[in-house]
């Protein structure tokens, strides 16, 4: 019994699927034949890719960078040349030095100090022999050179013996003062030596 039952429902259900296959195929058709002849839209084409800096001022860029490593090297070498050695004029040192011993006390020690400055300056000066002198070796080599003059070989001989004696004395007879006021004398004495010396040089 169940069996038949079967049957009439599968007899009644055939033109049921056939209607629906129809249906499917019907409505797909158009579909898929437009599908078929429609062509798919293109997009637009991408603009042509431009140069790369490095392709169009390579050589320019390779330039540049040689150019600032020479200009670099040659910077470091000139910085580490050598730089000549300008000593500072004789006067100029002796005036600044003998001005700094004036704020000092007259000891032994700045007594010396202001000794060597007169020494230096009137050697230098005067183009006296080079060397380590005797303050009598030193006032006879001034006097043989003829350059200072009469006139000042005496003044500064007798300076530097007294201060010779004056390094050595106790300290209560060394602080008498005015040393370096004296030495600035002679300094300025030896300054209008040279100057005559100059003008009897010129030529005419």
């Amino acid at each position: 019994m169940k069996r038949e039952m079967w049957k009439d429902e599968g007899r009644r259900m055939k033109p049921l699927r056939a209607w629906i296959f129809l249906g499917l195929a019907f409505s797909s058709t158009p579909t898929l034949a437009q599908s078929a002849d429609d062509i798919v839209p293109l997009r637009p084409a991408l603009p042509e890719i431009p140069p790369t800096i490095w392709e169009m001022y390579g050589g320019w860029i390779v330039l540049g960078i040689v150019v600032v490593v020479a200009l670099k090297a040659a910077l470091i070498w000139w910085l580490m040349q050598p730089r000549p050695f300008e000593p500072e004029p004789i006067e100029a040192q002796t005036k600044r030095e003998l001005e700094a011993l004036r704020q000092r006390a007259e000891d032994g020690k700045t007594l010396s100090q202001i000794s060597r400055c007169v020494r230096r300056y009137f050697a230098t000066a005067f183009e006296l022999s080079a060397g380590e002198l005797t303050t009598t070796e030193f006032c006879q080599a001034l006097a043989a050179s003829g350059k200072c003059g009469g006139e000042l070989v005496a003044p500064v001989s007798d300076f530097l013996r007294r201060a010779d004696e004056r390094k050595f004395a106790p300290v209560s007879a060394a602080q008498s003062g005015g040393a370096v006021d004296e030495a600035l004398k002679l300094f300025h004495a030896g300054e209008a030596r040279r100057s005559e010396l100059r003008q009897l040089t010129k030529p005419t």
